[in-house]
């Protein structure tokens, strides 16, 4: 319960933070800004199911597991796991995490500098 209490929390607390500046981003770039996160948020999760099932033939579990971690989040693995009734998500979440985390941290000031500069 603390765990779900404190996590809970902690995501209320972020979007109370950054409501005010997505609301202004939105209005200044309009639709073009949620179509880009819908690419770039979307493109890299179907590719990897498709690239990981018809090319590698993993297993889907362990494909959608790696979906979750790559895009970092261990709440959609948790909720993986509860509909699949299984762990095997989990298998696959591993080095998709370890993956996202360190494109997410390399590309993230790749970008920050070229925009800067």
């Amino acid at each position: 319960m603390f765990v779900s209490f404190g996590l809970t929390g902690f995501l209320a607390l972020v979007g109370i933070e950054a409501g005010p500046d997505f609301i202004r981003g939105i209005t200044e770039a309009g639709p073009a800004l949620v179509a880009a996160a819908v690419i770039v948020t979307t493109v890299p999760h179907v590719v990897t199911l498709l690239v990981g099932h018809y090319i590698v033939r993993l297993h889907p579990g362990i494909l959608i597991g790696v979906c979750c971690g790559a895009g970092t989040s261990a709440s959609a693995l948790a909720a993986v796991q509860e509909v699949a009734d299984s762990r095997i998500p989990a298998l696959g979440y591993g080095v998709g995490c370890a993956l996202g985390n360190v494109l997410l941290a390399f590309w993230g000031g790749l970008i920050v500098l070229l925009m800067s500069g």
